[in-house]
């Protein structure tokens, strides 16, 4: 069963228990390059969006010089003389709205992925997310694992970081980290329950077992990982193979070699379970949430108090103000897509 609205306000969170899709992967982040100036090609051949209802602003990230932009969904472009010439990037949040649009065109990130691929794009970054609520494992359990030389990785180094409350000394989570941040391929294991609990200040418990497992790559090992998706059209069968490929839990045995101890059976459950994961998908047709939330939260209390001030002295204060106050063009930008429907906006 799936609770739509949690009673906590704002949280913007969907728990889902651990009978319903115990395991589910998604797209998380994602950089796809382009080696052509045509910035209306890219948008109408690749992103399939209006550029009608994207703000452009002259100025950009990572050496670009401007960016069209709609929320967490950016496509940056260059100068005509640099050759990287367009990068489009998606934040987590971005991929989640992207997907409405896909599923307003009646497509998957495999169609998207296709459409880059033949526009010549390459994926410098992407990130995959593997939700777990079954808990395969306990991840404090795979830490002390690690300290006790069971884990076998073509890792040299993994990091990890715990949290406690100070005032009560509670536990409120573990992260581990494989490899470098610098590396083509990076993992990270969290448990999303305490992550989103101290996130939304709010029990644990109400989110029950939740594991998060993450694969960052980039470059070439990004790139494959794209044409590996489109092969076998099985996002997590890919995921899979990279996490086997990096990373065993064994449990001790007798022979000095560790590479001859028995791979620890959690860890066989959960990499032949993730055969079966499918590439989960939440479309979010809410944008430029963080602006309105903020005026929820804060601007509204303020415009109240003036109000309540006008009708006890009859002033017009409140009135005057929003006669006077024009709408500046990024707010004009908001405004048009919180209007649209998301057909009107994709190509």
């Amino acid at each position: 069963m799936t609770t739509k609205n949690p009673p906590y306000s704002n949280r913007g969170v969907e728990i889902i228990k651990n009978d319903e899709n115990p395991l589910t992967a998604m797209i998380d982040y994602l950089r796809v390059s382009f080696k052509t100036h045509d910035i209306d090609l890219i948008l109408e051949k690749v992103v399939h969006l209006k550029k009608d209802y994207m703000e452009h602003k002259e100025s950009g990230f990572y050496g670009y010089i401007g960016t069209y932009q709609l929320d967490n969904i950016k496509v940056f472009y260059s100068h005509s003389l640099d050759e990287r010439g367009i990068l489009v990037e998606m934040s987590g949040k971005g991929c989640r709205q992207f997907e409405s649009f896909l599923k307003a065109r009646k497509n998957t990130w495999f169609d998207f992925f296709r459409d880059c691929l033949e526009n010549n794009g390459k994926f410098p970054r992407l990130d995959i997310a593997i939700d777990d609520k079954k808990t395969y494992f306990e991840i404090p359990m795979i830490l002390e694992k690690i300290k006790h030389g069971e884990a076998i990785s073509q890792f040299r180094k993994s990091d990890y970081n715990g949290s406690l409350n100070i005032e009560d000394g509670d536990y409120r989570g573990t992260t581990i980290y494989f490899g470098s941040k610098q590396s083509e391929v990076y993992l990270c294991f969290y448990q999303k329950n305490y992550e989103q609990a101290n996130k939304f200040n709010v029990p644990v418990e109400e989110f029950g077992d939740w594991n998060r497992y993450e694969l960052r790559l980039k470059n070439d090992r990004a790139h494959n990982a794209i044409l590996g998706i489109l092969e076998y059209e099985n996002l997590l069968h890919v995921a899979k193979g990279i996490i086997k490929n990096y990373l065993r839990f064994v449990d001790r045995g007798n022979s000095e070699s560790r590479q001859s101890w028995v791979t620890s059976s959690f860890w066989e459950e959960f990499l032949s379970d993730v055969e079966k994961l499918r590439l989960f998908t939440k479309p979010d047709d809410k944008f430029y949430e963080k602006s309105k939330n903020w005026f929820m939260k804060y601007g509204v209390r303020t415009m109240k108090m003036v109000k309540i001030v006008d009708d006890t002295l009859g002033t017009t204060d409140l009135q005057d103000v929003e006669e006077e106050t024009e709408l500046n063009p990024k707010q004009e930008h908001m405004m048009k897509v919180y209007m649209a429907k998301i057909l009107d906006m994709v190509v």
